[in-house]
């Protein structure tokens, strides 16, 4: 994909991040500030309830407040006012909230009409919305006002709550929201940012990847393809029988070597596409020990031996784990001088294979599981350079891992470490 396509996909996915983000905390954010100017309307209105059924209540519906101001006996942000049987205001108090200053009641009309606010209404003052509601307090209700000798008759009660309090706290959660939103918003950017530029690293870093791969395959079926043509050709135009057994000998090499070639490219292809393994129980020292007596026969000269004092049960694909173990010998075999000695050991998760040939370089060692790669000599060994890069995805699929040790001059061991060992039990 062109640079400029990939930076607009980044974008439009970066925005389409932070868009999610901004209306899901959009979302909260207005359930919160609902969820809690609802709780404060609601708390306001079961304190006016609260409020009207505290006054104190003498005898007969009687409420005296000789030496106890009306104000006292109201919360903080409260107001009341007590009308007359014409809605007349007889007395009201002066509201003040909790920081002591003085706030503005709410316009209260004088007269009150009859059923004015009886059920709770909001109103609005110079300096404050309140929530209102006026109480019946029956026929009997009598006041006993400072100054007068006789009780005063009323019939109702307004009273009235300061919505101040609650809406404060809605414009701090609201600045909290803001500050958090905005926190959100920012951290979800850096992440999406992190996330798709890593995203799309390896999505170059795999078409790299794969360009290399099909060119490196294009190089080695090119080779085979060419001998084979060569031969033909040669065949063809010289007209010499002589020339037909070497011709079709030839021809047929370089068939089986392409063969091969499309066999290990299949191979990785599925283990790319992360197939599910046919798993079952498996015997890893009993394949270890078929390939080291297989090895024993096909080059008898060739010091090969089993280090397996136990049987070790594996759950994993038999055929792809028997491969990592042909994989391992066959490269001891083909980059090491024919006596060099070949050790097989399996102990417990690990399986290894140790020779005692000329080592590798640090800088071949770092690069020889990948594909297509060979080095120096290697180039020149008939291998295309898949053999290990194949080990390494088979035992990465089983859930383990493959490393190697070497120095120049002082051997080569490829470690397996599997991972699912069921058993291991000596025999």
């Amino acid at each position: 994909m062109p640079r400029k396509g990939i930076r607009a996909v980044r974008g439009k996915l970066l925005l389409g991040l932070i868009s999610l983000t901004l209306l899901g905390m959009a979302i909260i954010d207005v359930a919160a500030l609902f969820v809690v100017d609802l709780y404060a309307l609601n708390r306001v209105e079961r304190t006016l309830s609260e409020v009207q059924r505290a006054l104190p209540v003498l005898g007969s519906r009687r409420i005296n407040v000789d030496g106890l101001t009306l104000e006292q006996q109201l919360p903080e942000g409260f107001f009341a006012a007590i009308l007359a049987d014409d809605g007349r205001v007889l007395v009201a108090t002066r509201p003040y909230p909790l920081s002591g200053d003085q706030i503005t009641p709410p316009p209260i009309p004088d007269p009150v009409p009859p059923n004015w606010a009886h059920r709770p209404t909001t109103m609005s003052s110079s300096d404050t919305r309140w929530r209102v509601q006026t109480f019946d307090i029956g026929p009997n209700a009598m006041l006993q006002l400072q100054g007068r000798p006789d009780p005063v008759r009323f019939r109702a009660v307004v009273v009235a709550g300061s919505l101040g309090p609650g809406e404060d706290a809605v414009a701090q959660l609201l600045v909290f929201e803001l500050i958090a939103t905005g926190a959100a918003v920012v951290a979800v950017t850096l992440f999406g940012v992190h996330v798709l530029n890593r995203s799309l690293k390896e999505q170059r870093d795999l078409e790299r990847n794969l360009l290399g791969a099909l060119a490196a395959a294009s190089h080695e079926l090119r080779t085979p393809l060419t001998t084979i043509r060569g031969w033909a050709e040669l065949h063809r135009v010289s007209g010499k029988p002589e020339l037909a057994a070497t011709a079709l000998s030839r021809i047929e090499q370089e068939a089986n070597r392409m063969n091969s070639l499309v066999d290990q490219l299949l191979e990785l292809s599925r283990l790319d596409l992360n197939r599910e393994l046919d798993r079952e129980k498996v015997d890893l020292r009993g394949i270890a020990a078929e390939i080291v007596a297989d090895t024993s026969v096909i080059a008898p000269t060739r010091p090969i031996t089993l280090d397996a004092p136990t049987e070790v049960i594996v759950e994993g694909d038999e055929r792809l784990l028997r491969h990592v173990v042909l994989n391992l010998v066959g490269n001891a075999l083909q980059h090491t001088p024919q006596d060099t000695p070949i050790t097989v050991r399996v102990h417990g998760d690990r399986l290894s294979v140790t020779d005692e040939g000329p080592g590798m370089p640090p800088e071949v060692a770092a690069r020889i599981f990948e594909r297509f790669y060979r080095a120096g000599k290697r180039q020149s060994d008939g291998g295309a350079g898949l053999g290990l890069a194949i080990v390494q995805r088979i035992v990465q699929a089983h859930g383990g891992e493959v490393h190697v040790a070497t120095e120049p001059g002082m051997g080569t061991t490829f470690t397996v470490v599997l991972g699912g060992v069921s058993s291991s039990s000596g025999k």
